[in-house]
């Protein structure tokens, strides 16, 4: 966790024995004033280490698999990235001080992970997270919020976000777990909370979509309103818009309900994949949930019109 509380210290200077008295107390007395200012300046934060028993628990709910690649934002001193790699997960650490980046890869030597962790003196919010399954966070309110719009942007859908203790802003997390750490506040006990977050795709906006092939096949429009993993929708028809009954959304994989779709599709329910701009899955008929037809769609605006 990073929390900047570094206190550099400005003293008066010069030799104080040639000031009066008088002089030398108030230039002591404005040194201390200026410490709380540089300690508020000073970028560079202290590490607070993650337990090990809040690690398992990171690890599991992410269920890191061999085939993941993680990356610890602040990684510290290395803890979270080489329990990882022990899991069989490439991993990949950020921190800002140099020191805690070589004890880092001296550590990953001696246990004999190099082969499988890499550790880098990084800007947290300049890194690529693209690449990265699974990202690990062990930080502030406040630098979490800042991160949120480009793991959201960058990191593809389904990837895997844990957070330790704080949250990622205002998008509600898909599980949290609490559970009682004796070692934490330095001995003193407490709870610890870890949350995950699956990176949805972008389903918001509006879509063309079709049922069916051949003579059988069927065009209507549609629209889906989005917030993190949350959605809504409706299907355009000739009296306006009607609402789906259902709409739930799981990373790339998305699951609408219709009624009102053009004959003889008229009501059932859609399972599909979004990729980028386009969907493609099955329409399945709600009195016998039989595979009806296939289903595609094509987004043909990124702005809802839902509530037009």
């Amino acid at each position: 966790m990073t929390r900047p509380d570094r206190i550099v210290p400005i003293g008066p200077g010069g030799n104080r024995a040639r000031f009066p008295r008088a002089l030398t107390g108030l230039l002591a007395l404005l040194a201390s004033l200026s410490a709380p200012v540089a300690a508020q300046e000073d970028p560079t934060p202290p590490s607070v280490g993650t337990p090990p028993r809040v690690i398992d628990r990171m690890l599991s709910l992410a269920k890191l698999r061999s085939t993941d690649s993680l990356i610890d934002l602040g990684s510290g001193d290395g803890r979270i990235v080489l329990e990882a790699a022990r899991r069989g997960a490439h991993a990949q650490g950020i921190e800002v001080r140099a020191d805690l980046v070589a004890a880092s890869r001296r550590e990953a030597e001696r246990l004999g992970l190099t082969q499988r962790t890499e550790f880098r003196q990084a800007d947290i919010f300049a890194v690529d997270l693209s690449a990265a399954s699974v990202l690990t966070l062990y930080l502030s309110p406040e630098f979490n919020e800042r991160l949120m719009p480009r793991i959201l942007a960058t990191m593809r859908p389904g990837a895997r976000v844990v957070s330790h203790d704080f949250p990622l802003g205002t998008w509600r997390p898909d599980a949290i777990e609490r559970l009682d750490v004796p070692e934490k506040n330095y001995g003193r006990g407490g709870e610890s909370v870890v949350m995950l977050w699956i990176v949805p795709a972008t389903a918001a906006g509006r879509w063309r979509a079709s049922i069916g092939d051949g003579s059988l096949k069927q065009e209507f429009v549609f629209s889906i309103a989005q917030q993190f993993q949350a959605i809504e929708g409706a299907l355009l028809s000739d009296h306006g818009y009607r609402r789906f009954a259902r709409a739930a959304l799981h990373a790339d994989n998305i699951s609408m309900t219709l009624d009102g779709a053009p004959s003889p599709y008229r009501e059932g329910s859609v399972t599909a994949r979004i990729e980028g701009d386009r969907m493609t899955g099955i329409f399945r008929f709600r009195a016998t949930e039989a595979v009806g037809a296939v289903f595609r769609a094509q987004r043909i605006d990124t702005r809802p019109d839902l509530f037009e």
